[in-house]
């Protein structure tokens, strides 16, 4: 059947869409509008009834959601990639560790950011909520930068799935210039996510050209 990916460009199916290209996989893409609201239509809720993107679809059928699941469950279908460390590996557990980390305290955090009145009553400061929201995702990257820097650091030991979660979600929220002055491990990190060969077309695709 292939693969069928739903997405939408500056998105997460960008980390999905990468894996793909570096396991040397083609891959059918449907894009999801948020802005239109597409991702409420009742066709799409059949495929993901949280109305959320990713979604893959696999060549058994089969059809995962959550970006972290599905990088899992790619780098198991195909682990000549490398996407992360084979199960027996002294870094599978910093691994998980990391990929965990950064899908559960980071990346939902830009949804707070970009909507942050579906979590709070209309007469709240939306300005001031976003502020307060980009500063609490700082804190939580700069986290991931000091354990990047620290010797011997999994995160640069060499390229993983966790690369991919860095460097999609270090384009939103965060700011480009406070990313390169305070998180340099980090940046360097997405910035040679971007060059990679199989990835620097969906990069641009999704993010347009690499800022340093």
């Amino acid at each position: 059947m292939g693969y069928t990916l739903w997405g939408e460009p500056d998105s997460g199916s960008f980390m999905v869409e990468a894996a793909l290209a570096e396991a040397g996989q083609d891959v059918h893409l449907i894009d999801i509008d948020l802005t239109k609201d597409e991702q409420h239509t009742a066709q799409y809720l059949a495929i993901n009834p949280l109305g959320k993107i990713p979604a893959l679809r696999f060549n058994d059928g089969t059809t995962i959601v959550q970006s972290a699941a599905i990088l899992l469950a790619l780098s198991e279908e195909h682990p000549e990639a490398r996407l992360m460390p084979a199960q027996d590996a002294p870094d599978r557990r910093h691994a998980l560790r990391w990929l965990i980390h950064v899908a559960a305290e980071i990346y939902p955090l830009i949804e707070l950011y970009d909507y942050p009145l579906r979590f709070a009553p209309p007469e709240t400061h939306e300005t001031a909520m976003r502020s307060r929201v980009r500063q609490r995702i700082r804190e939580r990257w700069q986290f991931v930068e000091q354990a990047a820097s620290a010797e011997g650091s999994f995160l640069l030991s060499g390229f993983s799935a966790i690369d991919l979660a860095i460097a999609a979600i270090s384009n939103w929220a965060i700011g480009n210039e406070w990313r390169a002055r305070e998180c340099p491990k980090l940046t360097r990190i997405a910035e040679t996510v971007a060059q990679r060969p199989a990835i620097a077309p969906i990069w641009r695709r999704h993010f347009g050209e690499q800022e340093n």
